[in-house]
């Protein structure tokens, strides 16, 4: 089980499907970054664990000739529409779809030549245990990569929901959110793989850009509806404050816009692994 799954309801699929044509690069930098240090081969067997509604699985996908992509969630909801994106995409040879808990894999051993996992590792509930999983199904040599999300002081979490907390008196960052920072201190997640079994750990520290094509406007409009994890602290905004936050965050966010798209600055972890 996950310790929280941020898309498992049918309304935030709705809301990823609703938004799908506004936020196609949203997540493109992160997808990118993943696959450079996946090393994927034409025939690469690849598990993408945490694979939402679809992405990165669809790009890794896109990489592979003769190979395969797995893509396994929680949330059922999430992987029908990853399902119905592939099926529009004339890829369903090459990607399937299981949802099985990543603490319990119901595959044999050392069957996948690569695991990739784009910001899930946070939410497993006992990460240790999703780890040996992994590390069980990869094969000898096989590499697994990881991408988690760096401190909560970064521009998109200060541009947005810090303006909450600046201006909003007693609001805290929800516990629940709390959660996807957990590996933001260096070194932690490449401890947690090596306490797990994997050999030859790297962690790196990204900078990367996500460009939002669009206003300051639509991109908060965006953040407060598939941010399910700060759900709590938007719904404590008096509704006499809110034309107040939404400038507040129009203009922070408006701070990297140019001409007509948002360019964000990211700081992401990526951790590599091998079996």
């Amino acid at each position: 089980m996950l310790d929280c799954d941020p898309w498992d309801s049918a309304a935030n699929v709705r809301t990823a499907e609703q938004w799908r044509s506004a936020a196609a690069g949203w997540g493109s930098a992160l997808t990118e970054a993943l696959l450079d240090s996946a090393d994927l081969s034409p025939s690469s067997f690849v598990l993408d664990v945490a694979a939402g509604s679809g992405d990165p699985s669809l790009s890794i996908a896109r990489h592979l000739s003769t190979g395969s992509v797995l893509a396994l969630d929680t949330s059922l909801p999430s992987l029908l529409l990853a399902k119905r994106h592939v099926d529009e995409t004339g890829l369903a040879s090459k990607l399937r779809f299981v949802q099985a808990d990543v603490h319990a894999l119901p595959f044999s051993d050392s069957c996948f030549d690569r695991v990739t996992c784009r910001c899930g590792i946070m939410f497993f509930a006992d990460v240790q245990r999703a780890l040996i999983e992994i590390l069980s199904v990869l094969k000898p040599g096989g590499r697994a990569v990881f991408l988690v999300w760096g401190p909560f002081e970064q521009p998109l979490f200060l541009s947005t929901v810090g303006e909450i907390l600046r201006l909003v008196p007693g609001t805290t960052i929800p516990e629940q959110a709390r959660t996807m920072f957990r590996f933001a201190k260096c070194g932690s997640i490449a401890e947690a793989l090596r306490s797990a079994g994997f050999r030859n750990v790297q962690e790196q520290h990204l900078a990367l850009s996500r460009i939002w094509c669009g206003s300051p406007q639509r991109l908060w409009q965006y953040f407060q509806e598939a941010s399910t994890l700060f759900h709590p602290l938007i719904r404590q905004i008096p509704q006499a404050m809110r034309p107040q936050i939404d400038d507040a965050v129009h203009i922070a966010l408006a701070r990297f816009q140019s001409s007509h798209t948002i360019s964000v600055p990211a700081q992401l972890i990526l951790a590599t692994a091998e079996r």
